[in-house]
């Protein structure tokens, strides 16, 4: 036996060398990108955010881009990134700590700094989550809703906490992230004056969502989410659970069924628009964005405000 496991390692050897060569050999993916500092976020909305406080301070790298968090793969480059960088913001609240735990383990970087933003919530101002507890893998959202990126008061703590964390980094430029954080800061309440405005006058503020990701960013607005069809992103609801949701439907008149650009039209949503015009029920489907995938070409400082808005000028446009 002891024989045949030598002949197994005299076969498994190469390609355990050429792997760790191919690794070593994996091009710095900072080297493109310039700044005094390294710092690693793990999707869209917290590079927008850690970008437009830093500046030019930092190079700020995104790991999660046209791939969200919910989906995220790992990747060998992405330990690389780790392995250089000298902050990690993360969301936290069980959305991403499971691969951000892996990665820093393989990481192996004493240095690194991590910070989760979901922390920097208190409980009174997190949402309960509804979602399907564990056994729904790589879906599990535990106590809290963790979509906090997409609520106005929450986002203002996080911009806190980035400002703060930057600032213990690079102590010498306190002043310049103090200044940047408190634009951002004025340009999130502008921007919820600007959305009250908008949704100023609508009778009917119910929608129905495609899974629990809109709660923060429905407080921030006054919308009644009446229902939602996935318990989690792929979890498509079975008959009677469908039923149950058309009967709501019934009873409650939505004015819209918020659908994510992260997944097709044809999903459940659809079959739901389907079964209720069955009843005679017009109801449309509007893309409302949850803000955790961007294009490399459109990740930018302003790109979390720009889409922001787009969100909230859909539910004008649609809200009866």
């Amino acid at each position: 036996m002891f024989c045949h496991q030598k002949h197994r390692l005299f076969y498994l050897f190469p390609l355990l060398l050429s792997l760790a060569l191919g690794c070593a050999k994996m091009p710095d993916p900072w080297v493109e990108v310039p700044g005094k500092f390294k710092v690693l976020v793990s999707f869209p909305p917290l590079y927008s955010m850690v970008k437009s406080i830093a500046g030019d301070r930092a190079a700020v790298i995104s790991l999660c881009t046209t791939t969200g968090p919910h989906d995220y793969a790992f990747n060998a480059k992405d330990t690389i990134l780790l392995r250089k960088a000298d902050l990690f913001f993360y969301n936290g609240l069980d959305l991403d700590d499971l691969f951000v735990g892996r990665l820093a383990k393989d990481a192996s970087n004493p240095n690194l700094k991590f910070s989760s933003l979901g922390k920097k919530v208190p409980k009174n101002l997190r949402i309960e989550s509804k979602e399907a507890k564990p056994g729904h893998e790589g879906h599990n959202h535990g106590s809290f809703d963790p979509h906090i990126w997409l609520g106005i008061r929450q986002s203002l703590l996080m911009i806190n906490a980035i400002r703060d964390e930057l600032s213990l980094l690079d102590p010498e430029a306190a002043e310049e992230y103090k200044n940047r954080a408190a634009s951002l800061a004025a340009s999130l309440e502008e921007i919820q004056k600007e959305g009250i405005t908008l949704l100023e006058g609508k009778k009917n503020k119910v929608i129905v969502t495609f899974h629990e990701s809109l709660g923060y960013f429905a407080s921030s607005f006054g919308i009644e989410i009446a229902g939602v069809i996935q318990k989690a992103p792929g979890d498509s609801p079975n008959a009677l659970e469908l039923a149950k949701i058309v009967q709501m439907c019934v009873e409650k008149k939505p004015s819209l069924i918020a659908v994510e650009p992260q997944y097709p039209r044809t999903t459940s949503a659809k079959l739901l628009q389907e079964e209720l015009k069955k009843k005679g029920i017009e109801i449309p489907l509007v893309e409302i964005d949850p803000l955790e995938t961007c294009t490399q070409a459109d990740l930018a400082p302003k790109w979390y405000e720009i889409k922001y808005k787009q969100n909230l000028e859909a539910l004008a446009k649609n809200l009866q």
